[in-house]
């Protein structure tokens, strides 16, 4: 497939990451050295078959042509932890980083143990040049154990809010951390930020770059990137915000 060659052919020089917008709350970083770090991957029609929700935007790869050094994941549900992708998506060398409530799912689906580790906020994990961060997210009591990740790669700091309401008092601790990109979801619902809190959100961490996710990939679904650029111009005007398109690669810095 061409984002495959596209992903194949990213070269990031150091100092600097490649990411990429897979649709939904799933992204790639590839840093300089080659390695890849997934969060939340989603690349099948897991939600459909689970529970009737057919995905709008198509996958732009197969879970068999991923190869990541790291998986991370927020939380269990469907379009987060994919648990029909896994198999093929979880090679022989690659970690995976996961809320508690995701670890039996994966020993059920037959994921090893030893490539598994379960996310406590606090801790620092390091793999194959990325050092991870689980941090605060809430997303109601549907999942409970969702957590964001801060991700330092090349220097640069990525702050993943995970699907979370905004709760400014207990996200100080990530928002005190010089973040470069910040990416936040949008929907506003299912205990997520609306456009208004994510932009509220970017407020508080000043990022040098906010990117907005979670919209347009169920028709179920809310959120919209031009009125979370409105948001952002009225109350943060002199933050920048980039609305990705999926499949998109880009380089930070430029």
């Amino acid at each position: 497939m061409y984002f495959v060659k596209k992903l194949e052919s990213a070269q990031p020089k150091p100092g600097q990451i490649a990411l990429f917008w897979l649709g939904q709350a799933s992204f790639l970083i590839k840093n300089s050295k080659g390695d890849i770090l997934a969060l939340d991957p989603y690349l099948s029609d897991m939600v459909e078959r689970m529970d009737g929700l057919k995905r709008l935007m198509m996958p732009v790869m197969e879970p068999e042509e991923l190869h990541p050094a790291v998986i991370l994941v927020t939380h269990f549900h469907g379009d987060h932890l994919d648990l029909d992708s896994f198999p093929a998506m979880v090679k022989p060398d690659t970690k995976v980083l996961m809320c508690p409530q995701s670890y039996p799912e994966c020993q059920r689906i037959g994921i090893p143990e030893a490539q598994m580790s379960v996310a406590e906020v606090g801790m620092i994990w390091k793999r194959k040049g990325f050092a991870v961060e689980p941090v605060f997210a809430y997303h109601g009591d549907g999942a409970p154990g969702a957590v964001g990740y801060i991700v330092e790669t090349e220097g640069i700091k990525i702050y993943f809010s995970g699907d979370t309401s905004y709760q400014s008092k207990r996200m100080e601790h990530a928002a005190a951390h010089d973040i470069d990109i910040l990416i936040v979801p949008i929907n506003g619902e299912y205990g997520n930020m609306s456009e208004c809190d994510a932009s509220m959100m970017a407020a508080q961490v000043r990022a040098k770059l906010t990117i907005p996710s979670h919209f347009w990939l169920f028709a179920r679904h809310k959120g919209n990137p031009y009125d979370f650029e409105l948001e952002m111009k009225a109350n943060v005007p002199d933050l920048k915000t980039y609305t990705m398109c999926q499949g998109e690669c880009l380089f930070y810095p430029e």
